[in-house]
């Protein structure tokens, strides 16, 4: 039976911990945990991603940093890298995107190709992608190929890592039928135990069962939904992503901020990050919001317009700071500091001539962006990130609460 509908379902193998034994050679092999800022302190940070080395210790995303490293106390600590991540997601990306335009991001390590209408095999596509990764950067990834996209996800999930599993068309249901409730994509504990209440153990019990019978406990739509992908029925389409509506970069600390040079400071780079990736987008902005939650668990959004649409560091970083300037007081505790960019649109072109300013601040955006994307995101900061405050006529009524 040919293949109608192909999906590939892509899911990259213990990607940040990957991507930091790929750069770091002497940590191939070796337990590998990412997580935290890398000031050592671990109270509240959490797990991000850990090596399978690590996993054999039972070591596993979400997990306090605490515990994993009582776990497995040889680990390797490394604090989260978000630019070096998304500069190896981009370049998969791009390796899935010459294959097919039908691209579905769900993450940085994670997508879904639509090759329906690719000319080939769909297995030998997929094969042919994973060596293309594997060259380019170095980098392990599962594979799942079905007909839909419930099928290739369990099909990906099912022997990582490095897996590779083809479910061909007709066979989905019977694939399906002997695994566990849990390995259905969104079918959670809370539901798994209903079901189990219920006497149902695999997949096959799910399919088997009526849906009607579920209502009463899991509603209508859960219930057909559920039933219809444990036997493999999926319609849904693979959706390239939309442009997209905000950009935000926050952080949450060990120990809590409450010195405002220090918040300031930490403002900055949160700023600077969300102005690379918007430059990176082609997009500029016309509010900035800035996002801070006290000891208390009490959280703090503020937002004000910026003139016109905007992607310079300058613009979005002295707002930024403004708001923080009117939303936290000296010596008041901070655990989670953000900033954002909302209202997006696409850049416009700059007239160099009529703008000789803005055109030294996009020169000197662009040259940073440059040195960080080769040498890392530490290697260069501005020297005056933003304006003085009191050069800026910021006016109490430019800032409100969304």
């Amino acid at each position: 039976m040919g293949w109608a509908r192909a999906i590939i379902h892509l899911d990259l193998d213990a990607f940040y911990a990957s991507v930091e034994q790929k750069r770091r050679p002497e940590l191939r092999g070796r337990p590998v945990i990412v997580g935290g800022a890398g000031d050592g302190h671990t109270a509240r940070g959490v797990v991000s991603a850990a090596s399978y080395e690590a996993r054999r210790y039972g070591v596993h995303s979400a997990m306090p940093l605490g515990r994993a490293l009582r776990l497995c106390p040889e680990a390797v600590l490394l604090p989260v890298d978000f630019p070096a991540y998304r500069r190896a997601s981009a370049q998969i990306m791009a390796l899935a995107r010459a294959l097919t335009p039908l691209v579905e991001p769900l993450s940085l390590d994670e997508a879904f190709l639509d090759v329906s209408a690719t000319p080939g095999d769909p297995a030998a596509m997929a094969a042919r992608l994973r060596d293309q990764i594997l060259e380019v950067t170095g980098l392990h990834a599962s594979f799942g190929v079905a007909t839909c996209k419930t099928v290739a996800k369990v099909a990906s999930d099912l022997r990582k890592p490095r897996g590779f599993v083809v479910v061909a068309p007709g066979e989905e249901a019977e694939f399906l039928r002997p695994l566990p409730l849990l390995a259905l994509p969104g079918l959670g504990p809370a539901s798994a135990g209903i079901l189990e209440g219920l006497g149902l153990r695999t997949l096959g019990d799910l399919a088997q069962h009526p849906p009607a019978l579920l209502e009463r406990r899991l509603g209508r739509a859960a219930a057909v939904s559920l039933t219809q992908r444990a036997r493999g029925i999926d319609s849904s389409p693979v959706t390239p992503p939309a442009a997209p509506k905000s950009i935000s970069r926050e952080e949450t600390y060990d120990r809590d901020v409450g010195d405002g040079d220090q918040l300031r400071d930490r403002v900055r780079y949160l700023a600077a990050d969300v102005g690379r990736r918007l430059r990176a987008a082609g997009l500029c902005a016309r509010t900035v919001s800035l996002k801070l939650r006290r000891s208390d668990f009490t959280t703090v959004t503020r937002q004000c317009a910026l003139e016109g649409g905007n992607d310079s560091d300058a613009a979005i970083t002295a707002a930024a700071i403004a708001l923080l300037a009117a939303t936290h007081q000296q010596g008041q505790p901070v655990r989670l500091l953000g900033v954002g960019v909302h209202s997006l649109e696409a850049a416009a072109q700059l007239d160099l001539f009529s703008a000789p300013d803005a055109a030294r601040e996009r020169h000197l955006d662009t040259t940073l962006d440059s040195l960080r994307r080769r040498f890392g995101p530490g290697v260069v900061r501005r020297g005056a990130a933003a304006p003085d405050l009191r050069d800026l006529d910021w006016r109490r009524e430019d800032l409100r609460q969304p």
